[in-house]
């Protein structure tokens, strides 16, 4: 029988009331690492893993790195995520795809992929591509297509992990670009018509540190959720939330509890837009894989 994790634990917030967390490691998890599922109409979900050959191995690259793809799937009634199908573009243009980001009304996704093209990296035998991010569009009859970098990401930098603001007007990404306070930052970028975006925005120091801070997400109530491995954390990456519609000069980013956190590294919060469910990934023991996807229920 495959292991189901579960805590309960209970939160006395400021408020003045309780909230549980009720936590779970999916069946879908095995060996291989799944991570960073998002929410897509309805009960379809998105999430990144291993991309697999016929015999359902793990493939890899001519360096034997692995190669990281996403899959699309159900949301079933408990949390679990069914019926899995490995995601199929209709463009053969990058060797990595991950991180999937929507917009609001589910015409363009935006992925997390490398710079070049995956036979001229196997050509050149590059030890490391730098990643960017990318939009495609559906088209109905020929799926995601139309995928192009988006203009403000530089070759020399790194970008990903694309998430929308509530209203759609804002894109928040990880990114080690100029003004960077640490290994990699939170940035944000004002989307605007005609497929145009403002200028590139550090989050700045009330948010981001000196070491990682990666993984965005800007939930309904516009609270930004993001993992960070800065001192003072609980161990490894941890998630921190930070309230948007706060005072910038007096608010703070604030450590998730347990069993959200643990010494190893958790990232990858998702929350809908009841704040009632959602999901994290971790690399915490007695996980199954290298990355583990946990789903949870607050009350």
């Amino acid at each position: 029988m495959k292991f189901i994790c579960s805590i309960i634990l209970v939160l006395t917030l400021n408020f003045g009331f309780s909230q549980t967390y009720t936590i779970k490691n999916l069946e879908l998890n095995d060996d291989k690492s799944q991570y960073g599922v998002v929410f897509y109409k309805g009960d379809k979900v998105y999430y990144t893993s291993y991309m697999l050959d016929n015999r359902n191995r793990a493939r890899r690259d001519g360096d034997k790195r692995l190669i990281f793809t996403m899959f699309e799937a159900q949301m079933a009634d408990d949390g679990e995520i069914i019926n899995p199908k490995q995601f199929n573009k209709s463009e053969k243009f990058v060797f990595n795809i991950s991180s999937a980001g929507f917009s609001n009304d589910g015409k363009y996704m935006y992925i997390t992929t490398n710079f070049m093209k995956r036979g001229k990296s196997y050509k050149r035998k590059l030890k490391s591509i730098n990643l960017n991010i990318q939009r495609g569009e559906y088209i109905e009859g020929r799926g995601w297509v139309n995928f192009e970098p988006l203009p403000f990401c530089k070759p020399n930098y790194n970008y990903g992990h694309a998430t929308l603001s509530p209203d759609g007007s804002t894109m928040y990404f990880t990114s080690n670009a100029d003004g960077a306070h640490g290994q990699t930052d939170l940035f944000k970028v004002e989307i605007l018509e005609n497929g145009e975006y403002g200028e590139v925005e550090n989050l700045g120091k009330k948010i981001n540190s000196p070491r990682k801070d990666m993984f965005p997400f800007v939930s309904k109530d516009n609270i930004l959720y993001f993992a960070s491995d800065r001192v003072g954390g609980v161990g490894g990456l941890d998630i921190y939330s930070y309230d948007l519609n706060g005072d910038p000069e007096t608010t703070t980013p604030v450590n998730l509890p347990q069993p959200i956190n643990s010494r190893s590294d958790d990232f990858s919060y998702i929350i809908n837009e009841e704040g009632t469910k959602g999901y994290f990934s971790s690399r915490r023991p007695k996980g199954k894989g290298d990355d583990d996807i946990y789903y949870f229920t607050l009350e």
